[in-house]
């Protein structure tokens, strides 16, 4: 679990900011800090750059400015300023219009239901699903241009819906400081600790299996075992023990309306303890607790 209200690192420096470009963003803007006062800037004497100012440091220096600078409030308020500016969080704005336009064409190809063709990964096992129906080849390659054309889209309109998402969670808790360049494993501060968020397309298989019929009733009314079932069944290549928030999709075709409508009601303040254990392959069981948010959509 990562804690920046007391003191930044040069890892999480650079994890919450990303960039030299944003790096020299930032500090131009936190001009009141007193180490701002004595950088030194240098011209650029060629290119297409010919004649802009930029910071005479390395990157070992710039980042220790940061670092040696930091100030969580005054930090936050100018990050986030900064994040407000960037392309994902006017995409989220903008994501009613283009989820519209999405929809539209995507019931003009005739697609039927917005739902996915095959799972993430699957795609040589339905090929090979295909291959084996009796049908001619004409009729399959038309089956699987289909449902390549039906995953891309659907991953187009999930790109949107997540940006969306992401841009509803920024502005419901201003104590959120968001990464302005995505690194695997954090999405987001919130209070200060680290959050990474993860987006399911369902509670998992194991969650449908164990339940049944029941399990679309026990999900929505028991958000916290959701969590724990996917802290339970995650990939071992991709495990991680760490403070989530998880928007898990109950129902595929929620609309954009319905996923602002939950967000709203949503408490980003106070995260619930997850416990879980995990059956490593080398290691054995062990038992773990988390701090993690529950999202779950639905219609």
């Amino acid at each position: 679990m990562e804690y920046i209200k007391s003191k930044l690192s040069d890892d999480l420096a650079r994890k919450i900011i990303g960039s030299q470009e944003k790096a020299i963003e930032y500090l131009l803007r936190l001009n009141i800090i007193k180490p701002i006062s004595s950088l030194k800037f240098k011209t650029i004497s060629r290119g297409k750059n010919k004649g802009k100012k930029v910071l005479d440091l390395s990157t070992k220096e710039l980042w220790k400015i940061i670092v040696d600078s930091w100030n969580y409030e005054e930090s936050k308020k100018i990050i986030r300023d900064i994040f407000k500016e960037t392309n994902k969080y006017k995409n989220g704005k903008e994501a009613d219009n283009a989820m519209n336009v999405l929809i539209k064409e995507w019931k003009s190809l005739k697609l039927g239901n917005i739902a996915w063709p095959f799972s993430q990964g699957a795609f040589d096992d339905f090929v090979q699903r295909i291959n084996s129906e009796k049908e001619n080849g004409f009729v399959k390659d038309k089956k699987v241009k289909v449902a390549a054309v039906k995953y891309r889209r659907i991953k187009e309109i999930n790109t949107v819906r997540n940006d969306f998402i992401e841009t509803l969670i920024f502005e419901k808790n201003k104590n959120i400081l968001p990464t302005l360049n995505h690194r695997r494993g954090v999405d987001f501060f919130i209070n200060g600790i680290s959050f990474d968020q993860k987006v399911a397309k369902s509670p998992t298989n194991e969650f449908k299996r164990h339940f049944k019929n029941e399990w679309r009733k026990i999900a929505i009314q028991k958000p916290k075992l959701v969590a724990e079932y996917l802290y339970k069944y995650q990939d071992e290549g991709r495990f991680g023990a760490d403070p989530r928030l998880l928007v898990v999709y109950i129902d595929e075709d929620v609309s954009i309306e319905k996923i602002r409508e939950t967000i709203e009601k949503t408490d980003l303040d106070n995260p619930i303890e997850i416990n879980f254990t995990y059956k490593h392959k080398v290691q054995g069981e062990k038992n773990y607790k988390v701090p993690c948010f529950v999202i779950l959509l639905y219609n």
